[in-house]
């Protein structure tokens, strides 16, 4: 950290935009790393460190696991900055697959409630005491 300021954990979180427990709980994981520590073990961070950390928040906020930013961050064992990118680019692309397959379906589950809720709605308005043979909630619904 040779001409670099060094910033505490109070400082990373403020820059940012985390709390101070976030910031804690990311150095407990793996997340980050303190590039440096005072002869009293206080741990300082470097701007790289800060920058790490907004990009954890950034893709936490896509609904990523900490395991997949971790794999994301570590760049899958690759130290050539070009296979960083091509392996970071990699696992972007399947979360953005995966997050694609998941509002398909929730979007059928969306439709499928919506139907249901129709069905029941008829059910309202009729007087009947016992749904007839032909009732389409009955039909589609058996309670």
């Amino acid at each position: 950290m040779d001409n670099e300021v060094a910033y505490q954990i109070s400082e990373i979180a403020k820059q940012s935009g985390v709390s101070l427990r976030t910031v804690r709980f990311y150095q407990q994981k793996g997340l980050i790393v303190p590039s440096l520590r005072t002869s009293s073990g206080m741990s300082l961070f470097s701007q790289k460190d800060v920058n790490r950390v907004k990009l954890i928040r950034r893709l936490k906020d896509t609904g990523m696991s900490l395991n997949r930013i971790l794999d994301i961050l570590d760049a899958g064992g690759e130290t050539d900055r070009k296979a960083k990118a091509e392996h970071t680019l990699k696992v972007l692309k399947l979360e953005a697959e995966n997050a694609a397959s998941r509002i398909a379906e929730l979007e059928r589950q969306s439709c499928e409630r919506k139907e249901i809720i129709s069905l029941v709605s008829k059910c309202l308005g009729c007087d009947m005491e016992v749904c007839p043979e032909m009732c389409p909630p009955r039909n589609h619904l058996i309670y």
